[in-house]
């Protein structure tokens, strides 16, 4: 049984757009969701089922932040790239004074924990057990 209708046209049309821009450039979720004005989770949703589907999308390369690994996204048959291994560098944190003077350059300094009104009500019932 095939679906029809104004929801299926409508992921139809924004599977179109996804495959017409990874065709020009190889791009993160992150970049679709700005360049289509979607959010992150429709794209994410929309690659999934291409992929399912057996559409030429694949993992074109990695983004490999301090953090984490973003997939990039392209167009085109094939094998996904591998995933990077992570190799972790010693040396590479900072000691305290140093990171002290990075902050008074202009770094952005870290956000402390503040209750707001969810918070409060949050803390009361773990109180209350």
């Amino acid at each position: 049984m095939t679906k029809s209708g104004k929801c299926m046209r409508r992921k139809e049309s924004q599977k179109a757009m996804i495959e017409k821009t990874l065709a020009g450039e190889p791009m993160t979720i992150a970049g679709l969701a700005r360049a289509l004005s979607l959010s992150h989770d429709t794209i994410r949703n929309r690659i999934n089922e291409m992929v399912v589907e057996g559409r030429p999308i694949r993992v074109a390369d990695w983004m490999v932040l301090e953090t984490t690994m973003v997939r990039v996204w392209g167009y085109g048959s094939g094998r996904d790239e591998p995933r990077p291994v992570r190799v972790r560098v010693e040396g590479v944190k900072r000691s305290g004074s140093e990171s002290a003077r990075f902050r008074q350059h202009g770094a952005v300094s870290p956000v402390r924990f503040r209750r707001e009104g969810m918070d409060e009500w949050l803390f009361r019932i773990r109180e209350l057990r």
